[in-house]
C-alpha cells in the first residue's frame, strides 16, 4: 500500500510540473504577442509622428571681403522649400486675424469648433478670421489675458484644424530652428533661429510726458515743458502748473513722484492735482509707455523699427524666447513650430529691428485653459478701467450741466457783436474810399495851385522889372 501511494504522489508532481510548464509556456506565448503589438504601435507612431528635418547649412559672408553667398540663405529657395513641408500641418491651424478688409495679426485654431488665439493689444475694430479658403466670418473676443497680451476669439465655424503642441513643451534652446507659418505673403513661412534663450520681457516705465523742477521752499514740482502728443499733452496740463498730489498722495519733489509712477502699469488712469495761478484743478490722464513717447528713445525706435512694423505692446511678457525671424506686427499671434512641425510657442511681439518675441508652450497652454472658462471677457478683465472711465464721463457730464444753454446765449451775443463790427468796417471801408478820392483830387488841386503860384511869382517879377523900366524912362536915367 505504501509503494501504490508513493507511485500515486509520483504521479500527482509530475501532472503538477506538466501543469507548471504548460502555464509558463502560455505566459512566454502571451509575452511574446504583447512585446510584438507594442513593437508593431511604436512603428506605427514613429510613421505617423512627423520627421524632423535636415535644414542645409547657412551660406557665410567671406571675411576678406568676398561677397555673401545667397544659395543657402533663409531666403533661398532651398529653405523655403524645407520649412514648407515642415509648417504644411501648422498652415491649416494658421488664420489671418481681420480688421475690415486689413489683416492685423495671426491666429491659432485651437478647437476645430471655432476658438482662435491671438495678440490681445493688435485687435481693432470689426474683427474677422480668414479661412483657407479665402471665406472672411466674424470674430467675437471672449477672452483676455494682460498679462501674456494673449485672447481668445470665437468664430461661428466648425471643422477647423487644431494646432499640433510639441510633444515636450520645454522652450527650445538658443540656435535651434524654429518657423511661423503664413508670416510672408500668407503662404510662406518665415524662418529663424532661437537668438536668446527664454527668460522674462520686463516692462517699460510709465511716462506722462513732462520736464519738470523742484518747488523752493514748498512741496510740489513745477512743469518746465510739455512733449507733444503725450499724455500731458492731451490732458492740457501745461507749462508753469505746479503738481500738487498724485492719486491724493501729496508729490514732494521730483524723485518722490518718479518713485511713485513706478508703482504703476501702462494705460492706468490717475488724477493729478494741480496748481494753475491762484487755483487748484483736477487733471486726469492715461499713462503711456516711456519708450513710445519719450524724445531720448525716438532714435532707437526709428533704428529698430526699420524694415518692420514694431507691435503695439513688446514688452512686459512672462517667459518667453527671442528669435530672429522677420515678422511684423500683423504677423504676430500665430503658431511658431520647430523642425517637427509643432507648436513650441505663440508669436506674441515683433520687438525690434532683429528681435521677434514668442510666448512658451508651457505658458500659453494654462493661459488658454483658463480663456476657455468664458470668465475672462474684456467686459470683466477691463472691469475697474470700465468704471473709471464710466466716472470720468459722469463727472465730465455733471461739468457740461448748463453749458450748453450758456453756449447758446454766448452765441447769439458773439453773432450780435459781429453784425455789428462787420457794419462798423462796412463804414470804415466806405470812409477809406471817399479818403482815397479826396486825397486824389486834393493832390490834383495842389498841382494846380503849385502851378498857378509859379506862374503868379514869375508874372510879379516881370511886373517888377516893367515898372522898374518905365519909372526910368520918365526920369530920363536910361
Amino acid at each position: 500500500k505504501k509503494a501504490d501511494d508513493k507511485k500515486a504522489d509520483d504521479k500527482k508532481a509530475d501532472d503538477k510540473k506538466a501543469d507548471d510548464k504548460k502555464a509558463d509556456d502560455k505566459k512566454a506565448d502571451d509575452k511574446k504577442a504583447d512585446d510584438k503589438k507594442a513593437d508593431d504601435k511604436k512603428a506605427d507612431d514613429k510613421k505617423a509622428e512627423p520627421k524632423e528635418v535636415e535644414v542645409p547649412s547657412q551660406g557665410r559672408s567671406n571675411l576678406w571681403g568676398g561677397s555673401r553667398s545667397t544659395k543657402n540663405s533663409k531666403k533661398s529657395s532651398e529653405f523655403v522649400e524645407v520649412f514648407e513641408s515642415v509648417v504644411a500641418s501648422a498652415n491649416e491651424s494658421t488664420l489671418p486675424i481681420m480688421s475690415g478688409k486689413r489683416q492685423i495679426a495671426l491666429g491659432t485654431v485651437v478647437s476645430s469648433d471655432g476658438l482662435v488665439l491671438t495678440k490681445a493689444s493688435e485687435l481693432r475694430g470689426d474683427l474677422g478670421c480668414q479661412l483657407n479658403d479665402g471665406e472672411i466670418i466674424s470674430a467675437q473676443v471672449i477672452g483676455v489675458d494682460p498679462k501674456t497680451d494673449l485672447a481668445l476669439l470665437k468664430l461661428e465655424t466648425s471643422d477647423l484644424n487644431v494646432i499640433q503642441w510639441a510633444d515636450d513643451l520645454s522652450p527650445p534652446l538658443m540656435g535651434r530652428w524654429v518657423a511661423t507659418p503664413k508670416a510672408e505673403r500668407r503662404t510662406k513661412p518665415t524662418v529663424g533661429v532661437v537668438s536668446v534663450n527664454a527668460r522674462e520681457i520686463p516692462p517699460s516705465r510709465p511716462f506722462i510726458g513732462i520736464y519738470m523742477e523742484d518747488v523752493e521752499d514748498e512741496d510740489g514740482i513745477r512743469i518746465s515743458r510739455i512733449i507733444n502728443k503725450s499724455p500731458a499733452d492731451l490732458a492740457d496740463l501745461r507749462v508753469n502748473d505746479v503738481i500738487l498730489k498724485l492719486d491724493g498722495e501729496l508729490v514732494k519733489d521730483r524723485m518722490f513722484l518718479q518713485k511713485a509712477l513706478g508703482q504703476y502699469d501702462i494705460n492706468d488712469r490717475v488724477t493729478l492735482v494741480v496748481r494753475r495761478g491762484g487755483k487748484q484743478i483736477d487733471i486726469k490722464l492715461t499713462l503711456a509707455e516711456r519708450d513710445k513717447v519719450s524724445p531720448d528713445n525716438s532714435r532707437s525706435n526709428t533704428q529698430n523699427s526699420m524694415g518692420s512694423v514694431l507691435s503695439r505692446r513688446r514688452k512686459d511678457f512672462p517667459m518667453s524666447f527671442q528669435h530672429d525671424s522677420m515678422l511684423s506686427s500683423s504677423t504676430c499671434g500665430g503658431p511658431i513650430v520647430d523642425l517637427s512641425g509643432k507648436a513650441v510657442g505663440i508669436n506674441i511681439a515683433r520687438a525690434g529691428r532683429v528681435a521677434s518675441l514668442a510666448l512658451t508652450a508651457d505658458v500659453v497652454l494654462p493661459i488658454l485653459e483658463k480663456l476657455k472658462t468664458g470668465q475672462y471677457s474684456p467686459a470683466v478683465v477691463n472691469k475697474v478701467k470700465i468704471d473709471q472711465l464710466s466716472a470720468d464721463l459722469d463727472e465730465m457730464v455733471g461739468k457740461i450741466g448748463t453749458l450748453p444753454a450758456k453756449k447758446n446765449v454766448l452765441e447769439r451775443k458773439y453773432n450780435v457783436e459781429r453784425a455789428r463790427r462787420e457794419e462798423i468796417q462796412k463804414t470804415i471801408r466806405e470812409l477809406e474810399a471817399r479818403l482815397k478820392a479826396a486825397t486824389a483830387k486834393e493832390a490834383v488841386q495842389k498841382t494846380e495851385l503849385d502851378d498857378v503860384r509859379t506862374r503868379l511869382r514869375f508874372l510879379e517879377k516881370s511886373k517888377g522889372r516893367l515898372e522898374d523900366d518905365l519909372k526910368k524912362l520918365r526920369l530920363g536915367s536910361r
